[in-house]
């Protein structure tokens, strides 16, 4: 069976599922997880900008690891293409709580195959977030020329999480976190300049002859000698 629709578990109810532990996996109240669909959490530059836009969601959802991957592909191609490295986008949930599934089968006749016992556990299928009003799903920071089209690049984003999320705004110029970020300079790459080693010298004016111990020198050497 193919990817159930996001209606079947867009509503959060129920008890969350998350405990799975790697060092003591007899623990784990889930075993067999599949791991998150999300392959990156930060893209762009992190340096020092202007402004600070953040997606959040206005009511109860909860959201599937393939509609965050989609979310974040989705905006970040779009400011790749257009902001190019002048942009500093962040997903800012993880995918804890394990989706449960019951295998059911779509033939003719398969209603005795499928019907279980009620309430059942099910198998693990994915992984979701839960999210609450006021939550962030991702945050962005640009330079304020760039506002226009970081909007463009959320609102992309939102439509594959459904409705029910905003576009906040903040003005971080002046913020001290933000001022403690370096500015960062894009430096090309030199190639290593070739050592030149010298030749030893073949030939060369001898080397100055030991001095030989004048007069008085050597009568005082012999006197303390004796």
């Amino acid at each position: 069976m193919g990817l159930r629709p996001a209606r079947t578990c867009r509503e959060p109810s129920g008890q969350a599922w998350a405990r799975i532990s790697r060092k003591k996996p007899r623990k784990s109240y889930v075993k067999g997880a599949p791991h998150p669909k999300v392959r990156q959490y930060n893209m762009g530059v992190d340096k020092r900008y202007d402004l600070e836009v953040t997606l959040v969601a206005e009511k109860p959802v909860q959201l599937r690891d393939n509609a965050l991957e989609a979310a974040r592909q989705a905006a970040n191609k779009f400011l790749e293409k257009r902001v190019f490295q002048n942009y500093f986008l962040q997903v800012t949930k993880y995918p804890h709580l394990v989706l449960r599934e019951h295998s059911a089968l779509g033939v003719a006749g398969a209603d005795r195959i499928s019907k279980g016992m009620k309430r059942a556990f099910g198998r693990p299928k994915g992984r979701l977030v839960r999210l609450q009003p006021g939550e962030v799903v991702f945050t962005a920071r640009i330079y304020a020329k760039d506002l226009s089209l970081l909007k463009e690049g959320l609102k992309r984003a939102a439509r594959k999480l459904g409705a029910g999320f905003k576009i906040v705004l903040r003005d971080i110029s002046n913020d001290p976190i933000n001022l403690a970020r370096t500015e960062h300079v894009f430096k090309t790459k030199e190639e290593p300049k070739p050592t030149v080693v010298a030749p030893a010298p073949t030939t060369g004016p001898a080397a100055p002859a030991a001095l030989e111990p004048s007069v008085g020198e050597s009568k005082t050497s012999k006197t303390s000698a004796r």
